[in-house]
């Protein structure tokens, strides 16, 4: 174990700023076609402004003009209520996936909140209809925008900090990614001691290896979040985060409460705890981004308890296989 300084040291050796920074400045667009395309970007615009370029508009999907070198993924084709228009048809034969708004309702009177699945998830020459009640980009954040997300892989970071409507469901995106991932190394290398950024909140570094490269992980999910929501990758925005992460719950009564709410031990015990914290730290971030406010010690508490539900199902899957191999 290291002294403070080596350890950070460490963490910078892992985190690629210029990397994160390269993600964030990738030239992605979002394609929107159809009679209601100007009522569909008017609702992702409601979450704050487009960066010019980002969103490409036109009458008929065929119509749509692609700057060259920009990254078009899908296209959201938004026909007038109840039509399509042919626009399955074409969509069968574009190098872009298409997402299909069909909005049921009239939006002049009160309405249901009622979205639905697609039947199948979009993909190239697969797509897919999305009928919603009424066009609300809180009707959209439930299956569009996340079904959007996942076609942009590689590509959330920039999708987010140009079109802001998209930066709550990257974050979550960006959050989960990296809790499996912290899960997924705290069960290979059983380290004892892992909590999110541990080291920086608390001071006390154990297993210094395996712990700097969880926390590296976890540093670099803040920044990339902190990226999404349009914040310049730097190292002061893990200090501008310290008291917002640390401030609501002591991660290690998280710890010690985890191991008592999961009553096994071993592996499963801290992956369960690596995966229930880096959760947390990436909720209570995107919280922080949101809505320029830290979470209060409330939401925080019952977030971790959501997480610690999580943790608790998977370690007792995993304690299951254990005992059938």
């Amino acid at each position: 174990m290291g002294s403070a300084p080596e350890w950070v040291a460490g963490i910078r050796r892992h985190v690629n700023l210029k990397q994160v920074d390269a993600e964030v400045q990738k030239p992605v667009v979002l394609g929107i076609a159809g009679a209601r395309r100007e009522a569909f970007a008017a609702e992702l615009v409601r979450a704050g402004a487009v960066r010019p370029g980002a969103l490409v508009s036109a009458e008929t999907l065929d119509d749509l003009g692609v700057p060259s070198g920009a990254i078009l993924r899908t296209a959201v084709y938004c026909p007038e209520t109840g039509s399509h228009n042919g626009a399955l048809e074409r969509a069968g034969s574009l190098p872009y996936a298409v997402c299909v708004l069909r909005v049921e309702g009239d939006a002049t009177g009160p309405q249901p909140a009622i979205t639905a699945a697609p039947a199948a998830r979009p993909a190239i020459g697969q797509p897919a209809i999305y009928p919603l009640s009424v066009l609300e980009l809180s009707q959209l954040r439930r299956y569009m925008l996340p079904d959007i997300v996942r076609l942009y892989r590689d590509h959330e970071i920039a999708l987010a900090a140009a079109i802001p409507a998209f930066r709550p469901v990257v974050a979550a995106k960006l959050t989960h990614d990296c809790a499996m991932t912290c899960l997924k190394v705290a069960a290979a290398s059983a380290v004892a001691d892992h909590i999110p950024v541990v080291g920086l909140l608390v001071g006390g570094i154990t297993s210094a290896g395996d712990t700097i490269a969880i926390t590296a992980l976890q540093m670099r999910m803040l920044l990339r979040i902190a990226a999404a929501y349009g914040k310049k990758p730097e190292f002061a925005r893990i200090l501008e985060l310290l008291p917002v992460v640390g401030g609501g719950y002591g991660w290690r009564t998280l710890a010690r409460e985890a191991s008592g709410f999961i009553p096994i031990a071993g592996i499963p015990i801290k992956a369960a705890i690596a995966y229930a914290g880096t959760l947390v730290v990436g909720q209570v971030a995107a919280h922080y981004y949101e809505t320029g406010l830290p979470m209060s010690r409330g939401a925080i508490g019952a977030a971790y308890r959501d997480a610690s539900e999580r943790a608790k199902a998977f370690a007792g899957r995993a304690l299951s296989k254990r005992k059938r191999a």
